[in-house]
């Protein structure tokens, strides 16, 4: 893990939650901004159907779902999964567009989620109680990403799949956007994303669960040295007791 993903102390993510639900709340009622949120991170999709086939998981967490209460499994694979909770520390927004076909998509979404206020580096769930979690551009965004990871190494059954996201870095744009942080360190861009990790330092922390990697999307060595900064994926199978 890079040194730049230690925990925050209170006060710097309050500052980063203030400044997250300001951008939510100035996007409830855009159209473009709405059919983003559910496009977003549908790229995982089908390597996960791929992978998995025809397999059902009864229960399933969204940890930071976002406050739209939209995410990931409920837009994307809903009819593989019994039940989804969605957890996110922000509290519920309404959404409500102009567009009627998008806002009946936006409905039925949100109707297939439990939302849950909490904070993900303590889950308010039973050891062992997920079939399936998906954990996607979260951590970055994160009070202690290692504890979340805990926390959901906890929550997840033995042998539960992990679906995990999060923003990498190349070497060189990591440490030009240590440069432009400390340029405007007030940007939201940055408030907002107090973490930053390139691809080895996710991979190491997704591994703090134990368990088998069953795809990645690993970028190419020039990517990982001076590329363009990316949303980066792994499907993780927990181990069995």
């Amino acid at each position: 893990m890079s040194q730049t993903s230690t925990p925050l102390d209170q006060k710097k993510f309050a500052e980063a939650q203030a400044s997250e639900l300001g951008n939510w709340q100035s996007g409830a009622a855009d159209p473009a901004h709405v059919q983003h949120e559910l496009d977003e991170h549908s790229e995982i999709e089908r390597p996960l159907r791929e992978v998995f086939g025809n397999e059902t998981f009864g229960r399933g967490l969204e940890v930071g779902i976002g406050p739209y209460s939209l995410g990931f499994l409920a837009v994307h694979f809903a009819d593989r999964v019994g039940r989804i909770d969605g957890l996110d520390p922000l509290p519920r927004l309404d959404v409500r567009v102009a567009d009627a076909a998008l806002q009946e998509r936006v409905d039925e979404a949100r109707r297939r989620v439990n939302y849950i206020q909490s904070q993900a580096e303590a889950i308010p769930a039973e050891t062992a109680s997920y079939d399936i979690v998906s954990c996607i551009n979260v951590v970055d965004h994160a009070q202690d990403p290692g504890l979340i990871l805990k926390e959901i190494e906890r929550v997840l059954k033995p042998g539960g799949l992990f679906v995990f996201g999060v923003s990498t870095l190349s070497q060189v744009g990591e440490r030009l956007w240590h440069y432009r942080r400390w340029k405007t360190p007030s940007e939201w861009l940055f408030v907002a994303h107090p973490h930053t990790f390139q691809w080895n330092a996710a991979d190491a922390l997704l591994r703090t669960v134990p368990g088998e990697t069953i795809w990645h999307d690993r970028p190419g060595l020039f990517q990982r040295l001076a590329g363009h900064g990316r949303m980066s994926f792994w499907i993780r199978r927990k181990e069995n007791a």
